[in-house]
């Protein structure tokens, strides 16, 4: 495991897994278990390297920070820098949990075919008309195979979120969760992490 600052950025990362895989995973998501494995168990069964990347809700924010660009904007340039960096010209797989998946969208679109395969777990749709057309303008340039993970009575990524994303992307295949282990019925990483990573670690199995 390793931890430390993300070259070229003030983003904490930590990685996990297994350190000389030929697959890695970048996991972006926000809150307090940003840099935790979702499921030690789990991810032990892959030979895949996981690389979690710590975000804000300051690093997701929306409003116009500098030049015209939001901070998720700024955020997503930044990382898509690192990841570049990291993948050592092998595609690699992204994940994008809750409001951090607007991030994980940019990033790939930033990446191109650099990046084959992006997960959005609970991803809310945008909450504005004017944040829609540009979300939906960058996920039609966005190509890898993504998975929409959403809870069935997710009170704020349930069907109709995942329905809009789904309808935007070039490969999108939409799951919906019927029950999670959390009371108010949102969906957690952790319930899906080992859905998540067949997706976006296929064939590493161990």
């Amino acid at each position: 495991m390793t931890k430390g600052p993300a070259p070229s950025a003030s983003y904490e990362h930590r990685s996990f897994g297994a350190p000389g895989a030929q697959r890695t995973v970048f996991l972006l998501r926000a809150g307090i278990s940003t840099l935790s494995d979702p499921r030690p168990d789990v991810t032990a069964r892959r030979d895949a390297r996981i690389v979690a990347v710590g975000l804000t809700i300051d690093d997701i924010d929306d409003p116009a920070a500098y030049r015209g660009a939001t901070a998720a904007e700024m955020t997503a340039a930044t990382i898509a820098r690192f990841v570049a960096e990291e993948r050592h010209d092998r595609p690699v797989g992204v994940v994008g949990v809750g409001d951090a998946g607007e991030v994980a969208i940019l990033v790939a679109a930033h990446l191109g075919a650099g990046v084959d395969r992006l997960a959005l777990v609970a991803v809310p749709r945008p909450d504005t008309e004017l944040g829609g057309a540009e979300v939906a303008e960058v996920l039609a340039g966005v190509t890898a195979a993504t998975l929409i993970l959403n809870g069935r009575d997710d009170p704020d990524a349930a069907a109709p979120a995942a329905r809009w994303f789904g309808d935007r992307l070039a490969s999108a295949r939409v799951e919906m969760i019927p029950e999670t282990s959390d009371p108010q019925s949102r969906l957690i990483l952790a319930d899906v992490w080992e859905r998540v990573l067949s997706h976006v670690a296929p064939g590493t199995v161990r």
